[in-house]
């Protein structure tokens, strides 16, 4: 190459490459050696029965291309290399899709990107895999194996020299040519079979694939990869969806490709109800791409509790690429944080806080939860809270909880995160029977800088430089007296098996009552169960002029 030729190949290369910024921004691409991710064990709140077809699975295209030998030159690696990062931190990452192109030379395999060696051999790369899944038995690893280049010195067939790296390998290579259930070949690598028409693994000629990787114009790249995530979304669960993301040629690296693709994945993965992505191959994959592919598998879990840190962590890593393009920043972030969550998670009532304004001074809350919470780094100026409830149900009229709460909020002091806690502390003193979250704020206010979402009897109001805002959620099974007809004023709840209403301040008070769960109550005029009584099975919004504000005692039990 003439030193005209590198110059041009220089230019080309400084619009082609992507920004640091853009690399950095949205944990769409990372061309670093590490991955700011966790996900080592990820699939162990996967069940046995669900097959891999119908998972989300992160995979790398040309898995380990993220080294080539010392002479190639900067300008040739630019279209060589499409990792940062070697093999075992792209499976710590939860990558477990893996693109393996092998060159049959002297009766062994060496990795190679077409024509150019990749510092690394078979036996490497079924080493690295094989020590993490004995370190991670619950995880299971898809292999593609694809002829690469040109064969050198060899005296037998490529397949028979496949078979002599399984037979060495035998307990960690799954021998099967269907899709298996992911029981089947926890602890094992499942091998795509590019090589010999499925004899060995999986047909790769099988796959559902989209592998455009000569189309450079990444919108139409873009929309290839769009549709085949569609495909793969609405296509038969039992047949495996491969897309890659990658491409590169005159018009592109990988490296700028993918900058541009990537984000693009990651914002519709974020955004579009999608209930599989099937395997998604990718170059230079960021963190909150990786995670928002595994969280679509968040819904297979038995419980939300089972997902643990795999939930914090990919919720952290995501929030990097909620943006809010409008005036109202804090308020989009919200929106997109909690479509994100309805759609991964739906079942649950998603509770979202995100503030731009740092500082114990300026904002601080007391959530309670049912499993799962997490708050992200400053990103951008802004954090986000998020968690979760598994009923939005108040026992406590709206109207009731203002009187409360306007009562209170003149001897609180301190900081807005100090104001929270004490506020926190007597709304959970005085109605202990559901959960509630407090969120003080400091001015300024503003849908740019804060926002929230909330479930059950809301409550918000600035007094002085301090907005409070106060909800409950989670009402106890019980029986619920109220002062008031349509459950409100003052409120007691009745769990059993037998009450004095005048010891719980509530005598002749009642007048109208609620059910939550499995309960039936009778309610007695007098003392000691005495005079008429009324056998309660339902609600009843108005005890009406026979029992209002007439009830002195009462038996309660669950059935």
């Amino acid at each position: 190459m003439n030193l005209i030729q590198r110059g041009a190949l220089a230019l080309i290369l400084a619009l082609l490459l992507p920004a640091p910024f853009a690399a950095a921004h949205g944990r769409y691409f990372n061309d670093s050696t590490s991955i700011p991710t966790h996900h080592p064990n990820w699939m162990r709140w996967v069940p046995d029965s669900t097959r891999v077809s119908a998972l989300s699975l992160p995979g790398t295209h040309d898995t380990m291309a993220d080294e080539t030998e010392w002479y190639v030159t900067v300008f040739e690696r630019a279209w060589i290399l499409t990792q940062g990062a070697n093999l075992r931190p792209q499976l710590d990452a939860g990558v477990r899709a893996l693109d393996i192109r092998a060159r049959h030379i002297g009766n062994a395999f060496t990795i190679h990107h077409g024509a150019y060696y990749l510092m690394t051999h078979f036996g490497d790369v079924l080493n690295t895999t094989v020590q993490f899944l004995q370190a991670n038995p619950t995880e299971t690893v898809l292999m593609r194996v694809k002829k690469e280049h040109t064969e050198e010195n060899t005296s037998r067939s490529f397949a028979a020299t496949f078979e002599s790296y399984r037979d060495a390998y035998s307990p960690y290579i799954w021998r099967g040519t269907h899709v298996p259930t992911l029981g089947e070949v926890r602890g094992k690598i499942v091998i795509l079979d590019d090589f010999d028409g499925g004899d060995h693994g999986i047909s790769w000629n099988s796959i559902r694939l989209q592998d455009a990787w000569e189309e450079t114009n990444t919108t139409n790249k873009w929309n290839l990869a769009r549709n085949h995530l569609v495909a793969a979304n609405t296509g038969d669960i039992n047949s495996l969806y491969v897309n890659f993301l990658s491409a590169s040629g005159a018009g592109g690296t990988p490296a700028g490709i993918a900058d541009d693709v990537n984000e693009q994945a990651l914002h519709y993965l974020m955004g579009a109800n999608v209930q599989r992505t099937g395997v998604v191959m990718m170059d230079f994959p960021g963190a909150g791409l990786i995670d928002a592919i595994i969280a679509h598998n968040f819904r297979l879990a038995p419980n939300a509790a089972a997902l643990g840190a795999d939930f914090a962590t990919a919720f952290n890593n995501i929030s990097y690429g909620w943006h809010g393009d409008g005036d109202d920043k804090a308020r989009d972030r919200v929106i997109e944080a909690r479509t994100f969550l309805e759609h991964k998670l739906p079942g649950m009532y998603w509770h979202v806080i995100v503030s731009g304004t740092q500082g114990s001074d300026n904002w601080g809350y007391s959530a309670t939860h049912y499993g799962l919470y997490q708050k992200s780094d400053w990103v951008d100026g802004y954090s986000h809270v998020a968690f979760n409830t598994l009923s939005a149900d108040s026992a406590v009229s709206e109207s009731f909880l203002a009187s409360y709460i306007d009562g209170q909020v003149g001897s609180l002091s301190g900081s807005a995160e100090n104001r929270a806690a004490q506020l926190a502390s007597r709304v959970r003193a005085r109605f202990p029977f559901q959960s509630w979250t407090v969120l003080v704020k400091r001015s300024p206010g503003g849908f740019n800088n804060w926002a929230y979402t909330y479930w059950g009897a809301h409550y918000m109001r600035w007094h002085g430089d301090h907005a409070y805002a106060v909800w409950g959620y989670g009402a106890q099974d019980g029986v619920y007296l109220y002062e008031h007809a349509g459950y409100q004023g003052d409120v007691i709840q009745l769990t059993g098996p037998t009450y004095e209403l005048g010891s719980r301040g509530f005598n002749d008070r009642a007048s109208s009552v609620r059910l939550i769960g499995n309960y039936r109550a009778n309610i007695w005029q007098h003392d000691n169960w005495g005079g008429s009584g009324l056998y309660v099975t339902q609600n009843i919004d108005n005890l009406g002029s026979q029992w209002n504000d007439i009830a002195s005692s009462l038996e309660v039990w669950r059935y």
